[in-house]
């Protein structure tokens, strides 16, 4: 394939987009989990009060509908981000995650609108599903071929940072809100306000997002005129090649993703249901050592590209292995055991994330990154991300806590076993994955 000649991109421009990205996927985070945070609010308004019970349960049927569908957004977007471009794709899911926020934000309530008011509501939570798959997948590939190879996997850290910090602004904005209106305002109106703060910044967030560069790599290899080699049929040896490199990012996804839900999502109130924990006592714990894990992200993606991705992300695999049955054996009803053995997880959770789009992007050539991460890590999340809660849940109400962890370890085991096999990608030209060297080797040297 004959490579157009690169256009040169100013240290500035690049930074800019690098930032308008990482704002954005945080606030694809925080409308994803306002949801989760105003649930009460939304149940009280939207759904027909004469069976709370009921009602709560749609609510979170809905929550789970809108989950199911991010895989199919993820899929979506790399199929569109490999043809039309990442920085389009990128655009366009802020533009649906705002208006699914102020759809929100304005549904009158189930008092004036009757059925249509739950309706409503379930359309915009298959659109913020839609979008919050679509950024993943296209945000995850943007980042990765926009940084500078030696400082990639730094770069990536700033998507994971932004993941954290959307999800904990959610519930700090809850706190917030809670506190300075009261419940009964809160229940009349207050609860709209974070749906329209969440739409009017992604607004601004594409504002900004439409003075990113494209990536080098898209306009080099994937741009139109490139469409015939774009477009050729893959060859036997690079079909088996694309395979396993699909098969090792779904059991690296697989991890990360049950280990997010687990120690991330639903630490506080896991520890709230399951030991008794005072529940201002374990949130305020799970904020502190989350606080943590966002100021290791940096530090352990700049180390990825220092001593490889491969040594960072079998550090995190591995140390879920050794740990989870001690970890979660340590937490009881009181709150430093959950902020001890949290911050323990969480220093681990950071090797992992923080290179989690580097990872993924140095795994796939151009023509087929953004939907070889997009089917690839959209399985996962759909399989892995839908269930981990519940059978969590399930099996400890039946004493079989141990079970869970179990299996969270056999997972972790074999993201292991798949990271041990993936190529050592640190510092590599992204244009050059899917290369052999004279030994036969792909591109990057073996650890």
């Amino acid at each position: 394939m004959s490579a157009a000649s690169p256009v040169p991109v100013s240290a500035r421009l690049r930074r800019r987009s690098m930032l308008a990205s990482a704002v954005g996927n945080g606030l694809e985070w925080f409308d994803w989990n306002i949801y989760v945070v105003f649930t009460a609010y939304l149940t009280a308004n939207l759904f027909d009060q004469g069976d709370p019970g009921s009602a709560l349960l749609l609510t979170l049927a809905i929550f789970g509908v809108g989950f199911v569908f991010r895989p199919v957004g993820g899929m979506l977007a790399g199929i569109l981000a490999d043809r039309l471009g990442r920085r389009w794709v990128m655009i366009a899911t802020m533009l649906t995650m705002s208006a699914a926020s102020l759809l929100i934000a304005l549904i009158p309530d189930y008092a004036t609108a009757g059925v249509w008011a739950s309706v409503l509501l379930l359309v915009a939570r298959l659109a913020q599903g839609l979008a919050h798959g679509a950024e993943s997948t296209a945000g995850y590939t943007y980042i990765a071929e926009i940084a500078p190879a030696p400082r990639r996997g730094l770069w990536s850290s700033t998507l994971a940072m932004g993941v954290l910090v959307g999800s904990m602004l959610a519930s700090g904005m809850g706190w917030a809100l809670t506190t300075a209106l009261g419940p009964e305002a809160m229940g009349a109106w207050g609860w709209r306000i974070p749906f329209a703060v969440g739409a009017l910044l992604a607004i601004v967030v594409m504002v900004l997002r439409r003075t990113m560069m494209e990536t080098e790599q898209f306009e080099q290899e994937l741009r139109p005129e490139a469409a015939p080699v774009r477009d050729e049929p893959l060859a036997p040896g690079e079909r088996r090649a694309l395979w396993w490199a699909s098969v090792r990012v779904f059991w690296f996804v697989a991890a990360i993703t049950i280990v997010f839900y687990t120690w991330l999502t639903a630490a506080s109130s896991l520890a709230t249901t399951q030991h008794g924990m005072d529940p201002a006592a374990a949130l305020a714990s799970s904020f502190a050592a989350q606080a943590l894990c966002v100021c290791l992200m940096p530090l352990m993606g700049r180390l990825s590209d220092r001593v490889g991705r491969r040594p960072v992300a079998l550090a995190f695999s591995l140390g879920f292995v050794v740990l989870s049955f001690p970890l979660m054996g340590m937490i009881s009803s009181e709150p430093w055991t959950l902020l001890v053995a949290q911050s323990i997880a969480l220093a681990f959770v950071a090797c992992g994330n923080s290179i989690y789009s580097a990872l993924l992007a140095e795994q796939f050539p151009t023509r087929h990154r953004a939907r070889g991460i997009g089917i690839a890590m959209s399985l996962s999340v759909a399989i892995f991300g839908g269930s981990v809660l519940y059978l969590n849940q399930w099996l400890t109400g039946q004493g079989l806590q141990w079970l869970f962890v179990l299996c969270f370890v056999l997972v972790c085991l074999a993201s292991a076993v798949a990271v041990w096999r993936m190529p050592e990608t640190k510092g590599v030209e992204l244009r050059r994955i899917g290369e052999r060297d004279e030994a036969g080797e792909p591109a990057g040297a073996r650890g």
